[in-house]
């Protein structure tokens, strides 16, 4: 899943990218929470099955994580 890494996390800036086609995401674990977005399209074959699942989250800066989807 490929993300960025967002600068703003208030309500105007979610509610911008909802309407843009885009996910708001939080990375919990580590250090700190990584906020990032992703596109809505890609959490399709994730979402609406009643498996879980692990994926890889690229982001833009070239930094990757291991997480599990909830």
């Amino acid at each position: 899943m490929n993300g960025s890494q967002r600068e703003s996390v208030g309500k105007k800036a979610t509610k911008a990218l909802r309407n843009a086609g885009q996910v708001p995401c939080v990375l919990y674990g580590g250090d700190k929470p990584v906020h990032f977005a992703a596109q809505e399209l890609d959490f399709s074959n994730l979402v609406y099955t009643p498996n879980a699942h692990t994926v890889v989250i690229t982001l833009e800066n070239g930094e990757t994580y291991n997480a599990i989807l909830q």
